[in-house]
């Protein structure tokens, strides 16, 4: 049975979506393992920052303790010990704060494109379909 020119055009186009949509798949897969990359050293970076917070606190506990605040104080270098740790301690929560924030983006992100991969493989389930219908 011969198809006529539309239907020959609408298969080609059909086809050529088809094409689309697998190259589509591979650069989308290929960007979900860098953004999975990019999560898992946001994730390290928290841990490692939840490190810096806890040595930082600790090396604030022991300046308070040594003269600052409990001990026999030492005229002025116990007080400027205290807040320099103290400094070092809020700068520390902020790095661990922001390390936070950043690794929730990319998990966001990583989120976002594997619902993209799923999109597109539910287009190309679509396109088979028409093909095959268009093949009958």
């Amino acid at each position: 049975m011969a198809r006529s020119s539309r239907e020959l055009k609408e298969r080609d186009g059909i086809a050529a979506l088809a094409m689309l949509a697998q190259r589509r798949e591979a650069s989308l897969r290929a960007a979900l393992v860098r953004l999975a990359s990019v999560a898992r050293e946001a994730a390290d970076n928290v841990v490692a920052c939840e490190r810096a917070c806890d040595d930082q606190r600790d090396a604030w506990q022991r300046a308070l303790s040594r003269g600052g605040v409990y001990g026999p104080r030492e005229a002025a270098g116990a007080a400027r010990l205290v807040e320099e740790e103290r400094t070092s301690l809020v700068n520390a929560k902020a790095r661990h704060s922001s390390a936070i924030d950043i690794a929730q983006q990319a998990e966001a992100n990583v989120r976002e494109q594997r619902e993209r991969l799923e999109s597109n493989t539910r287009k190309q389930e679509k396109l088979r379909e028409l093909l095959k219908f268009y093949r009958t």
